[in-house]
């Protein structure tokens, strides 16, 4: 029952006290093989929290175990209940709140022990003072209890059950289980309270003990029950960074789907819609690990069959990643975009049937394969980073209208991407995607693609090397003559444009140990930048009469240095 069926709620109490309790109960989640699932105030739960609930009490106090289950029925009625709060400073509180939940867990106060020194209250002649310690308790918990049923928790001694219970082999006088005081209580010494005679973090012992009940601590990862698995990727290194963008509760899990490493990601009181998180995880160990990005839903929820939890996913820290796993249960998932890098290994991405994506970028992704098929809704496909656009006048196309990227962080690029996305090896390949408005080829080594099919278009932005699509074959410019010349025609009230950008290395000077130039070198790492790339003027001519012609504007862009390609009719006949 602990595992998984443990449920919790307030019957009173500021939201403040209850985030106070919740955090604090997570001490034992910590230690040991527990959960706590704290439910509304208006569902039935096995251990129901009252602050000074009950008048006149001046203890903080919980039922002990099972005994929880005896009065399941009472849901209006207190089985735990911290008093005097409002006077408490946070070392009482804290250790009122791991005292209470470690006797919901079935843990005896630590008095209780057949060891405890100075032992029991006694008269002169050594014999237990039954009145003053049934005064005592009375007093303090007002009567609550019987005293014929208080004294079996405060006065019988525990040895004579011990057949029913497992007990430590020594009393632990620094138990979170020992009543505040009751040492001084014992030898009749009237306790001043500081804070630091509180006990305020679970012993060895404690830990021990609870895991000796329990099995080991579950990391605070909900149950399968309660947790849909959205996206799953391996990583291998020592960190990974992504952010997502939610309206629901999520958590991952670090390593594998049964992780004991586990980070929750609930929503802040303050969130109205939804909100993003920006993770950046560092691992103690490198190695290749599954990471498990899920919803979490609440205690007695039943399993969908979809999500509506994520709206975004931004994996910026993607070079070390593989096996990404996008599942299909998401149905809110509108933006994707994926970081590749110089150590990212190429893969397969298969987007069918991916209806509720809008914006997809995958980003310095080499040789992968990319399938999308039957997205709907999509609008915006791009290996990079955003979708730029030139300003109104297409004569200063350094002066951008920056869209497509939620953070809008990203100008008018003056250099490319320094690694390549798609090539010919794996393709792209996009079926029945109807509402596809917007285009970004950046740094690609595709040769060939037939825009045709893709009705809605309305922005392309094409960029690459002299030996690919912008400025590639025989002569120089017919591949990327074939692929415009597939483009859909549009109506004059809706002109489409494209963007070409050429890409070349560029060798920088070396420099002493002045600043000065002392020549070119090839950099350790080759520089792509935007540059001139050959066109043949027939092929230039014909992609300027073919495409107005279809109601295209064309901006032939090759850098912040270049405002036009060059046009090349070397080893040609024109």
């Amino acid at each position: 029952m602990a595992a998984n069926n443990l449920t919790v709620k307030f019957l009173n109490g500021s939201a403040g006290y209850q985030e106070y309790v919740k955090e604090v109960a997570k001490e034992w989640e910590k230690a040991a093989g527990v959960r706590f699932h704290f439910v509304g105030s208006d569902k039935p739960a096995t251990v129901r929290i009252g602050f000074d609930y009950v008048p006149g009490m001046m203890s903080s106090w919980s039922l002990t175990g099972t005994d929880h289950m005896q009065v399941y029925g009472q849901q209006s009625e207190a089985t735990m209940h911290f008093a005097q709060w409002r006077r408490a400073g946070d070392a009482q509180k804290r250790s009122d709140v791991l005292r209470a939940f470690g006797q919901v867990l079935g843990l005896e106060l630590e008095f209780r022990h057949p060891m405890f020194h100075p032992a029991w209250i006694t008269n002169a002649d050594g014999s237990v003072n039954e009145t003053a310690i049934r005064e005592y308790w009375e007093n303090e918990l007002a009567n609550y209890i019987a005293w014929d049923e208080l004294k079996k928790i405060v006065l019988d001694p525990l040895e004579d059950q011990a057949f029913f219970i497992h007990k430590t082999e020594y009393y632990d006088q620094w138990s979170v289980m020992n009543w505040p005081f009751y040492e001084m209580i014992a030898r009749n010494i009237p306790p001043i309270e500081f804070d630091e005679d509180y006990i305020t973090e679970l012993s060895e012992n404690d830990k021990s003990f609870a895991q000796f009940l329990y099995g080991e601590s579950f990391g605070g990862t909900p149950p399968d029950n309660l947790f849909v698995p959205l996206i799953e990727f391996e990583c291998t290194g020592s960190s990974t960074r992504f952010s997502v963008t939610t309206t629901k509760n999520l958590g991952v899990r670090w390593d594998g789907e049964v992780s004991k490493e586990y980070t929750a990601y609930d929503l802040p009181d303050y969130t109205t819609s939804e909100h993003t998180f920006m993770i950046n995880k560092t691992f103690d160990e490198t190695k290749t690990r599954k990471i498990v990005i899920g919803e979490v839903l609440d205690y007695g929820e039943a399993k969908p069959d979809y999500s509506y939890a994520l709206t975004r996913f931004d994996f910026k820290g993607a070079n070390n990643a593989g096996a990404i796993d996008i599942k299909p249960v998401n149905h809110a998932l509108s933006y994707i975009r994926i970081i590749g890098g110089s150590d990212f290994i190429s893969r397969e991405f298969n987007f069918t049937g991916y209806e509720y994506l809008k914006e997809l970028y995958l980003v310095r992704i080499g040789d992968s394969k990319v399938i999308l098929d039957n997205c709907s809704n999509l609008e915006t496909f791009a290996t990079s980073k955003g979708i730029w656009k030139p300003g109104e006048s297409y004569s200063e196309p350094t002066d951008p209208i920056d869209i497509g990227d939620y953070e809008s962080v990203f100008a008018w690029p003056d250099y490319p991407e320094s690694l390549y996305s798609l090539s010919d090896t794996g393709g792209l390949t996009i079926l029945n995607c109807n509402n596809l408005k917007q285009i970004s080829l950046e740094n690609t080594q595709l040769k060939n693609f037939n825009f045709g099919d893709l009705p809605a278009l309305e922005y392309v932005y094409l960029s690459s090397f002299s030996g690919y699509i912008v400025g590639g074959s025989d002569p120089y410019g017919k591949l990327l003559l074939d692929a415009v010349n597939t483009l859909p025609a549009k109506e004059a009230a809706a002109k489409g444009s494209i963007v070409l950008r050429g890409i070349a290395f560029r060798l920088y000077p070396s420099e002493n140990e002045t600043g000065n130039a002392i020549g070119p070198i090839t950099p350790v790492r080759p520089n792509p930048v935007y540059d001139q790339i050959p066109i043949d003027r027939v092929i230039y001519n014909a992609i300027n009469q073919n495409l107005p012609a279809k109601n295209w504007n064309v901006v032939w862009e090759s850098g912040f240095y270049h405002p036009i390609i060059y046009l090349n009719s070397t080893n040609h006949n024109n």
